[in-house]
């Protein structure tokens, strides 16, 4: 079945909506916020703790966003796009959204569907309308001693769990600064590596005493279908979206840091092939250029800065300020950490295109890796047609192209978006990240 999906906002109890022609759509749906009190609702809870706790009360312009960020992540991944996208890929999308200040909101439709469109590949379309009277707020009021300050820092930082968000962290703190770490999580895959992470820092350096906003947002996996879609290409809205509500709640002047090494932030598509799931652009230089125009718009004055986007993650580790710590604490970097299929517990594959990354930045660093791959893909030959094999095939497609004609890498990064005149700087990074990639994997044969 393929048209247009709508997906209607409900915040607060006595919300009634907005109807609309059932013949106008392939399928409507509600999400709610605030109104059930229960697993029905998004949860938002963890989110609004953290805040609160550290007696951080962002402006209700900027908890709009948490409600945009939310509706878009929950029709991102509850609308299968094999099934319901117009070419199995590209889906026709409408959100109904409570705002506090629609009138702003509407200024902002062009840009927030140029955001969504470069990340998702969908079409999206977004009305706007006021909160019910009975929600005139979602921003929390502190609850904690008259006599404590809130958290002080002009610095928010995201933290995944994974290896390079460690990185940003420690290397923070090496310049003197006390960042706020800004984790999210949708299931249970990656907290424990996220928890492992927070307490490895905090024990290296107690004297700074971080805290950390948690962050986990469910969204109720029985919306209006009844299968999901696992690309995931908006979560990473929400999670920016997060690290931008926290730093506007902190002063006038703030800044976001979003720890990414330059190849996954390009994220190339490795064949021709891999134009749609493959090729995500979560940290891609164009969306963050975009976000800080959002953050501009909103008059939030968060500054937006990945300060990785020129390094491998070779690099990073081998540059970090702590690269002992980095080797002793077993981070997340991978695609699809879930074991249970393995009836092994949640780790890294091996074999997806982060956990090769992520192998090649140890060995370029001459580091030891703590971490246990349920498939050490150097231990025997790979079978191509298998998933084991897939993305190392698939690198060592690009790596042959390039070699034999070097003037394809610049198209191909041309290709994720726009740069700007000058890619010389992408052209580099990427290239010496791609022959850190070359020297792992060329001792891996392929069947």
């Amino acid at each position: 079945m393929m048209g247009k999906f709508a997906l209607i906002g409900r915040l607060g109890t006595s919300d009634p909506g907005v109807q609309l022609a059932q013949d106008q759509y392939a399928r409507i749906g509600h999400i709610d916020f605030m109104r059930n009190g229960d697993r029905q609702d998004v949860s938002l809870k963890a989110f609004l703790k953290g805040l609160r706790q550290l007696k951080l009360t962002p402006t209700e312009r900027a908890m709009d966003l948490l409600i945009i960020a939310c509706m878009t992540y929950a029709e991102d991944t509850r609308i299968n796009r094999e099934k319901y996208g117009q070419d199995s890929w590209t889906r026709i999308i409408e959100l109904y959204i409570p705002v506090s200040d629609p009138a702003f909101w509407q200024t902002q439709t062009e840009l927030l569907g140029r955001i969504f469109r470069f990340l998702s590949g969908d079409i999206w379309t977004l009305h706007f309308r006021a909160r019910a009277a009975d929600q005139p707020r979602i921003s929390p009021i502190g609850r904690l001693q008259r006599y404590q300050m809130p958290y002080q820092t002009d610095t928010v930082c995201l933290f995944s769990g994974g290896m390079d968000s460690f990185i940003g962290a420690i290397d923070l703190l090496r310049d003197r600064v006390r960042p706020l770490l800004v984790g999210h999580s949708k299931s249970s895959d990656v907290t424990p590596f996220q928890q492992t992470a927070f307490d490895a820092i905090n024990n290296q350096y107690p004297h700074r005493k971080l805290a950390r906003i948690y962050s986990f947002i469910r969204i109720p996996k029985k919306i209006f279908f009844e299968d999901g879609d696992h690309t995931e290409r908006g979560r990473s809205f929400l999670f920016l979206s997060l690290g931008m509500i926290t730093a506007s709640s902190l002063g006038a002047q703030t800044r976001l840091v979003v720890p990414e090494n330059g190849m996954i932030s390009l994220n190339i598509p490795l064949t021709p092939l891999r134009i749609g799931s493959h090729s995500t652009r979560t940290t891609h230089p164009h969306y963050l250029e975009m976000m800080r125009e959002l953050s501009q718009n909103m008059g939030i004055g968060v500054a937006i800065v990945n300060p990785y986007q020129f390094k491998t993650k070779g690099e990073m580790l081998q540059e970090c300020a702590n690269m002992q710590l980095v080797e002793q604490t077993n981070t997340m970097s991978c695609s699809h950490p879930s074991g249970r299929y393995f009836r092994q517990g949640n780790g890294h594959c091996g074999y997806c295109v982060p956990c090769i990354i992520r192998q090649s930045a140890y060995l370029a660093a001459g580091a030891q890796d703590c971490s246990i791959y349920r498939t050490p893909i150097t231990g025997g030959p790979l079978q191509v047609s298998k998933a084991d094999g897939t993305d190392v095939l698939a690198f060592k497609y690009l790596i042959a192209k390039v070699q034999q004609n070097p003037d394809y890498i610049k198209a191909a990064i041309r290709s994720t978006g726009p740069l700007g005149t000058n890619i010389d700087p992408y052209i580099d990074v990427y290239s010496r990240a791609l022959r850190e990639v070359d020297r792992f994997i060329s001792q891996i044969q392929l069947t």
